[in-house]
């Protein structure tokens, strides 16, 4: 009878948790519109299963709030910006269910719930890579820009899922709720899909977070953990060099021999100009969101349209994430973006074991490096790595068994 009952409540976590992990390889599919119909139905019953547990809220951690602040600070942007609000309304409740469904699994269930997470997202990796295997360059679909889609996403955006990825299985196996072969298997899978894929952006993101945790694991003989709070620093530290000051200028052969582009980054730069741009008109609030004139971003670039023979003004988001916080919400957006990780370093820092604080700081930079070329937000795998390195040292040394209302 137990075992049913727990059959049952994974069954009710599947329901509530997988629509918000939408693969891009079913876009414009009859299955896109039956996965979007199962997410409104997630929302509707997350609401319930929350409001049932309203008497914990506040025992959840400063990350979750922070999170959802973010949203509610979007929408107080594009309203000033007298935009259409209903687009920021809807994202932020579906946004703010999932971040606090996310959040009562973690505290009520510890490593059971983690364990949850590591199946649903293991799935995803070995689809994403099986996808690259057998249609590699060809892809199950292509965007509109004719890159290739794998199962779960274009090469850029791969990266946002790999890295929650290998904190969980990397915490899992240190628990030994993971033999070592499949340790070692999903690790080799998620990243073997990375190179594979292509992104430099991702690859220079996972190289990043391997040498630190090299670094952390071989060279550190003190066994003291690194400051997780470093990762955002040579993360912003980075982002500004590049961004601002044009390092990559000066790089221009190495980058060319190493990842094929030229210093412009396939043409950010001239996105980046265009941001900063807005950014200084725009500081406080933004522009608001692009999203709630159906439009793909603020920034554009110039285009010949063969069809229609003419040339074409083309939308397109900052391609860094800071940039782009700052573009639709002003500093009111990028405050509670910076604190949530900020909180989730406070909360990490409780954590015992102080390998898994390393892996967390690796975690951090990877994400940062990848947010100088690229968004990894507003994408669900970065908010459940927050959640995670959240609740980790509730959880650390626990049974599955053990739940946190029976302590």
């Amino acid at each position: 009878e137990y075992k049913l009952v727990q059959r049952l409540w994974k069954i009710v976590w599947i329901f509530l948790i997988v629509p918000f992990f939408y693969p891009s390889s079913i876009v414009d599919t009859s299955l896109s519109s039956i996965w979007y119909y199962w997410k409104l139905c997630a929302v509707a019953c997350g609401v319930i299963y929350i409001f049932k547990r309203i008497k914990k809220i506040k025992c959840l951690e400063k990350s979750t709030w922070f999170i959802i602040v973010m949203y509610i600070m979007q929408i107080i942007a594009s309203a000033i910006n007298k935009l259409d609000i209903l687009y920021d309304f809807k994202t932020a409740v579906m946004m703010g269910v999932f971040v606090l469904v996310v959040s009562f699994l973690l505290y009520e269930y510890g490593n059971r719930a983690i364990l949850f997470f590591y199946r649903l997202v293991n799935v995803f990796i070995w689809l994403n890579f099986l996808s690259v295997i057998f249609l590699y360059g060809r892809g199950i679909a292509r965007d509109s820009y004719d890159t290739a889609i794998y199962f779960w996403s274009t090469k850029n955006h791969i990266i946002s899922l790999t890295i929650v990825y290998l904190v969980i299985i990397f915490y899992l196996y240190n628990e030994n709720y993971i033999h070592k072969k499949g340790f070692l298997s999903g690790v080799s899978v998620a990243t073997i899909a990375v190179f594979l894929m292509g992104s430099s952006t991702a690859i220079t993101a996972l190289i990043v977070l391997g040498v630190f945790m090299w670094y952390c694991t071989v060279c550190n003989k003190r066994k003291k953990p690194a400051n997780m709070k470093a990762g955002i620093v040579i993360g912003v530290i980075a982002d500004v060099a590049i961004v601002v000051f044009r390092v990559q200028e000066k790089l221009g052969l190495f980058i060319g021999t190493i990842f094929g582009k030229d210093t412009t980054l396939t043409g950010r730069t001239d996105l980046w100009d265009q941001a900063l741009e807005l950014i200084g008109i725009h500081f406080l609030y933004g522009k608001g969101d692009s999203y709630a004139l159906n439009q793909y971003g603020w920034l554009t670039k110039t285009y010949w349209n063969d069809k229609t023979q003419i040339l074409e003004d083309v939308y397109f988001v900052a391609h860094n994430q800071f940039l782009e916080v700052l573009v639709n919400g002003g500093i009111i957006c990028l405050i509670p973006f910076l604190l949530f990780f900020y909180s989730m370093i406070k909360s990490a820092r409780k954590i015992r074991n102080y390998n898994y604080k390393n892996i967390i700081a690796a975690a951090i930079l990877g994400y940062f490096i990848a947010m100088i070329t690229d968004l990894i937000t507003p994408y669900e795998p970065l908010y459940l790595f927050i959640l995670i390195s959240s609740y980790i040292y509730m959880c650390e040394k626990q049974p599955v068994g053990r739940m946190k209302k029976d302590e």
